[in-house]
């Protein structure tokens, strides 16, 4: 047998591979069960740490907690992340409370470390559990604690006050916890949360209470606005879309002008008018700060202070500054005066009943009656109208209400910044 020189041959044996396969997998299997052991211990000993690590906290704020007991490391970590846990801890021991301090600081933001503190520690020790026993739910009580003070929290549960009974005086403009037992006695009688908030809030919108403060209207554009003492319009309003109504002007009248949606609906309240044979003329309509002002002083000079103040509006609670209120008159007085009768009145008129009776259907209302001088401050002046809006004007109409008490029952208020 003749072999090749320089070949060279492999032998295979399975025991020698098998054996060197068996020795590295169990070496790497040794190594890695160390490595899980030491992993296990280490997180072990430093779970909670790396649980709040993942919330977010850094290793200042982690070391922080981790001084804690273990019941408050574990009462911080059933909650989302604080980001003024360092504040909490400096400055209370009551780490059940730590979550709440972070709440109602996010509600008050301007409110001092130690204040927030003091505040949740009095309310969660004295008076949540009565609230409780009460029936507030907790979401409830946070709600109250939007704008409540420690007074007001105590009051609540000295009247035993539920939830069900105050949250509708809540969801009115205006509201303040302090006026609570008001808000109570009037809705007795109202029988509507928005009446009784606003009028114990801004008493001067029913004309014969006193003007306890003044306030500077800020949403003038608003048609529905309410605009009277108390409620002042600024001294440089002026109204950007005035325009001049194309229907019949008396030949003396200097300001015919109305804000545009006012001055259509009048024109369309002109041609219904003048199809059932009436014929309505524009007497007055925009007065200026200035020209009121005027008007205002030349009252005054003629008349008693109290006769005036009757007669003629403050200047900034004109309702003629806001563009949306005309004096009217008709084409039968104009002819009149022009035959000699001098004391032709409007009021007096068939195109003036007409008004009375149908105005509404155009956004317009009048806005002054003899009978309800005592909430609207003005004595009758039948020729004044006042836009709000078809709808608020049917509504008005239907309920035999002023523009008062329209605002007060539907709880529509302007919004305001009080007068200095």
């Amino acid at each position: 047998m003749r072999f090749n020189r320089g070949k060279r041959y492999s032998y295979y044996s399975s025991y020698t591979n098998s054996r060197k396969s068996r020795i590295r997998w169990d070496r790497i299997a040794l190594i890695a069960g160390a490595v899980i052991i030491v992993l296990g211990v280490v997180i072990w000993f430093n779970l909670s740490r790396l649980q709040l690590m993942f919330k977010g906290y850094s290793f200042g704020q982690q070391n922080d907690i981790l001084s804690l007991s273990s019941k408050a490391v574990d009462e911080v970590l059933s909650h989302d992340k604080m980001e003024n846990i360092t504040s909490w801890i400096d400055e209370s021991k009551n780490y059940q409370y730590y979550d709440e301090y972070e709440k109602y600081l996010s509600l008050h933001k301007d409110t001092k470390v130690k204040t927030v503190v003091k505040v949740i520690d009095d309310i969660y020790d004295n008076y949540v559990p009565r609230l409780t026993t009460l029936k507030y739910t907790e979401k409830q009580i946070w709600e109250i604690l939007k704008t409540a003070t420690v007074q007001d929290i105590q009051h609540i549960v000295e009247k035993e006050y539920t939830f069900d009974d105050i949250e509708p005086f809540m969801k009115v403009k205006g509201f303040i916890f302090a006026d609570l037992d008001d808000y109570m006695k009037v809705y007795a009688e109202k029988k509507n949360y928005n009446y009784a908030v606003l009028i114990t809030t801004y008493p001067f919108i029913v004309s014969s209470n006193d003007v306890n403060k003044s306030y500077i209207i800020q949403n003038t554009n608003d048609v529905s606005i309410l605009v009277k003492k108390g409620f002042y319009l600024p001294e440089n309003y002026v109204p950007k879309d005035l325009v001049t109504p194309k229907m019949p002007i008396e030949a003396s009248c200097k300001d015919p002008q109305l804000r545009k949606e006012a001055s259509d609906a009048l024109i369309e309240m002109y041609n219904a008018a003048k199809k059932e044979g009436y014929h309505l003329v524009i007497n007055s309509a925009y007065r200026s700060f200035k020209a009121q002002k005027e008007t205002y002083d030349d009252y005054f000079k003629k008349y008693d202070p109290v006769t005036a103040a009757s007669l003629v509006s403050l200047p900034g609670a004109s309702e003629h500054q806001t563009g949306l209120s005309v004096d009217l008159t008709c084409q039968a007085v104009i002819d009149d005066k022009r035959n000699g009768i001098q004391n032709s009145k409007f009021g007096y008129k068939p195109d003036y009943k007409w008004c009375v009776a149908n105005s509404y259907k155009y956004g317009y209302i009048l806005r002054f009656e003899e009978e309800k001088a005592n909430i609207t401050g003005i004595g009758n002046e039948p020729w004044h109208f006042r836009y709000v809006g078809k709808e608020a004007a049917k509504e008005i109409f239907n309920n035999g209400w002023t523009l008062e008490e329209y605002c007060l029952y539907k709880g529509i208020i302007p919004t305001v910044k009080e007068k200095k």
